[in-house]
């Protein structure tokens, strides 16, 4: 017998008694050729799965795309900490026990994991394996109650309950005037920060604008995107970013601060489409990453707290100006690329600290 502590939400102990110690199962099973060649692989697991079920080669390709990238190196990371868990107790990790499901999700909560990650870890082993062949991990009312526990015991908290005030960062980017006489650092930096205003994009939005969908109009550019997108679905239709002048401050004009920068890295960008690139030599596109980046030494530069707001703090304080300025809801909804009022109610719409394109006005307007 085994005793273990959680706490709650509040740091007081839970004492939690296992009848067995996880590494000690009441069903060993052989340890399968399967789990030792995957158990550094991640999702390639899910092929040999699906290989195991008679699934054509062609027909698991397919399924296979049904995972973005993205998604499938956040499940990788659980899906190998679960084959070498079923490993170690000698489990089948294809069809688990739910006695062993629950194991290692106790492991991983007493590890020091929050209700978002062990949520993703529970959807990795629901594309992964199932309960008896039949009940996915996820939909198991075991799990269900259990992954109930781990809210209550440690709830998720917002990272932010306030937002950094919009003005600072225009007082800043209205500083680094004019355009013409910038250093291409200076002028990529500014460029970043102004798309990121006033299109409420994400990083990999900002990311994937290309010269080659890009059309110029009298007084606007429109960029649009042969890509999917993070909030890409079916029957979603990818947005139109449609940048307009603004007359009000030319210092804050993003096409006037586009253009220049498309004139300034016409020569050095070689055969570059995509529209950042790098303001050093060799001039070569760049990644999401560093375009964060970018956005953080803007704030930084503008006084703004970096240890505590990250780059992506920037959707978030353009989305809660906008709306301070009257903005209408369904054209924030429109610009952040959201389907609900509610996903802006709960996760960006924050209290500002106060330390024509409705909505980019909205934003850059004092």
């Amino acid at each position: 017998m085994v005793h273990s502590v959680i706490t709650d939400a509040s740091g007081s102990p839970i004492a939690i008694t296992q009848e067995r110690e996880i590494v000690e199962v009441s069903k060993h099973k052989p340890t399968s050729s399967f789990t030792e060649e995957t158990t550094t692989d991640g999702l390639s697991c899910v092929r040999k799965s699906l290989e195991k079920q008679n699934v054509s080669r062609g027909a698991a390709s397919i399924i296979m795309a049904s995972w973005r990238q993205s998604t499938k190196k956040q499940y990788g990371t659980y899906t190998r900490r679960w084959l070498q868990f079923c490993s170690k107790i000698k489990a089948d990790p294809m069809c688990p026990d739910i006695t062993e499901v629950l194991d290692f999700l106790t492991e991983l909560y007493t590890s020091g994991l929050s209700y978002s990650a062990l949520n993703t870890a529970r959807s990795a082993l629901s594309a992964l394996c199932s309960i008896n062949h039949q009940v996915t991990i996820g939909a198991h009312p075991l799990v269900i109650r259990f992954m109930k526990g781990v809210y209550n015991l440690r709830p998720t908290v917002s990272r932010y309950n306030h937002v950094w005030d919009v003005s600072n960062v225009l007082t800043y980017l209205k500083s680094c005037s004019p355009a013409t006489e910038l250093t291409l650092k200076i002028l990529t930096l500014k460029l970043a920060m102004l798309l990121a205003l006033v299109t409420a994009a994400r990083g990999q939005s900002l990311h994937l604008l290309s010269l080659k969908n890009m059309t110029m109009g009298e007084s606007s550019y429109t960029f649009t995107y042969d890509t999917l997108l993070k909030q890409s679905r079916p029957g979603y239709v990818n947005p139109i970013v449609v940048l307009r002048n603004y007359t009000p401050d030319k210092r804050l004009c993003v096409c006037d601060t586009l253009k220049e920068y498309i004139l300034r890295t016409k020569d050095i960008r070689a055969n570059e489409r995509q529209l950042f690139i790098s303001y050093v030599k060799p001039y070569r596109a760049v990644t999401k990453a560093t375009i964060s980046r970018w956005l953080r030494e803007v704030m930084a530069r503008s006084g703004i707290n970096t240890d505590v707001f990250k780059a992506h703090s920037v959707r978030a304080a353009s989305t809660s100006k906008a709306k301070q300025n009257l903005a209408p809801i369904e054209e924030i909804l429109v610009k952040a690329g959201w389907s609900s009022a509610c996903t802006f109610a709960r996760f960006y719409d924050k209290p500002i600290d106060k330390q024509s394109d409705v909505f980019a006005i909205s934003v850059l307007k004092p």
